[in-house]
């Protein structure tokens, strides 16, 4: 079993509503890096990709939206 904290799953939830760092980032009360950087460790922990970025643009893969409902309940 693979443990994500509170803080990932907030910013998780941030990020797929806004699909901005920056956006999400302020939504959750950090800075961009650290949002950017818990994202990534999710991702790593995960051994998937939960989010396409792509320029200015972000969206979510399959498991990212495989997982929103789960993230959304707790």
């Amino acid at each position: 079993m693979i443990a994500l904290t509170v803080r990932q799953m907030q910013y998780f939830e941030a990020l797929a509503q806004t699909l901005h760092f920056g956006r999400a980032a302020k939504l959750a009360g950090v800075s961009q890096p650290a949002l950017s950087s818990q994202i990534a460790e999710m991702e790593l922990r995960l051994n998937c990709r939960l989010f396409e970025r792509g320029g200015k643009s972000v969206r979510m893969t399959d498991e990212a939206l495989a997982m929103l409902p789960r993230i959304e309940r707790i």
